[in-house]
């Protein structure tokens, strides 16, 4: 009995470094430290363009470019990456900035509002991205957490520590190995270093000097019949941070309200914008009860804006826009048309 313990623990030692090296080295998220961020915030507070950029945290980012810039813009967008599109050519009369992060939850918003507010360089226009999962408990959205001291800033809270905690985790994930494993040839051989660009259109993300995003080549140039099979993948499975969308959080609304109140005491204009799920997915969404928050989250909202004279642009409702599949990159996400449209509108 003793032998096969011993032979275990010899087994699942070489094992266990192996995971916490692939993790930290790998690090798919970018949680343990490099001067990535820094670089990529450089080359866009010099006014460049910016590609061949990959799996940075977009919170720390944000972090470098309001911290280090010397530029105050008109107006800011806080929002997901279904806000990451609006650039500054939609307001030609306007200087803009785009702050929006992949799967921005209510405690994203803040912490970058608090960011802006700390470093003295609030707008006078907020547009804010809400998304349904703004108002899920269950979003399992937690990267938040690499800016989390402005969001417990802004509420008055000292807590500290979760972020360190959740960094640490994340060195005995599996799932984190998975992804990091991908990561080891980019950090060996160096494939995904920022590139100064003058050209929009790269076969990499681009990051504009505005902090909007312009899609790689693949996503970007998909034909009609294959963002119609990414639209059915989809739908068919798990709906990005809106399962288990059980209840309406009342905490986030107050958190919301909170968020509004201040950027009114500071005279800031606000304005919502609601990105639209393409046609199918929100087929499923309006006929599947397990959705039904999603649809209330929408009405609370155009009631909010209208009692505190408020503009919301677009709807999570695709038909009202009447915005088709052309209209999409996939389920989720509206191509530069749709943004143009609904801002237009």
């Amino acid at each position: 009995m003793k032998k096969f313990f011993y032979k275990t623990i010899a087994l699942c030692i070489p094992l266990l470094i192996l995971l916490v090296l692939v993790n930290y080295f790998g690090d798919a998220a970018r949680l343990f430290g490099n001067d990535y961020e820094k670089r990529i915030a450089q080359i866009l507070n010099d006014g460049h363009y910016v590609t061949n950029i990959g799996n940075y945290d977009e919170r720390l980012l944000q972090k470098e470019l309001i911290s280090n810039s010397n530029i105050k813009s008109d107006i800011v967008i806080l929002g997901s990456s279904r806000t990451m599109l609006i650039n500054a050519e939609l307001f030609p009369e306007s200087s803009l900035y785009n702050s929006s992060v992949s799967g921005a939850t209510i405690e994203d918003m803040i912490s970058i509002y608090q960011l802006y507010k700390e470093n003295k360089k609030l707008p006078l226009k907020i547009i804010i991205g809400i998304d349904p999962w703004t108002f899920n408990d269950n979003n399992g959205q937690n990267r938040w957490l690499s800016i989390e001291e402005y969001y417990y800033r802004f509420i008055n809270s000292s807590k500290n520590g979760s972020l360190f905690n959740f960094k640490y985790k994340e060195l005995f994930s599996l799932s984190y190995f998975q992804s990091s494993i991908k990561m080891l040839p980019n950090v060996i051989f160096g494939d995904i270093n920022p590139q100064v660009t003058k050209e929009k259109h790269n076969k990499m993300f681009t990051k504009l000097s505005d902090g909007s995003l312009v899609y790689d080549e693949l996503y970007r140039t998909a034909s009609i019949e294959i963002i119609n099979n990414r639209i059915a993948s989809y739908v068919e499975g798990n709906l990005y941070s809106v399962e288990n969308f059980d209840d309406f959080s009342e905490n986030n609304w107050r958190l919301f309200e909170k968020l509004i109140l201040d950027m009114q005491n500071n005279e800031i204009d606000i304005e919502f914008f609601l990105a639209p799920y393409a046609p199918l997915v929100y087929k499923r969404i309006n006929n599947e009860n397990k959705y039904a928050m999603v649809l209330r989250t929408e009405n609370k909202l155009r009631n909010y804006a209208i009692t505190n004279s408020l503009k919301l642009h677009g709807s999570f409702n695709p038909t009202e826009l009447e915005m088709d599949e052309r209209f999409f990159y996939d389920g989720m996400h509206s191509k530069e048309s749709g943004i143009i449209k609904i801002i237009n509108e």
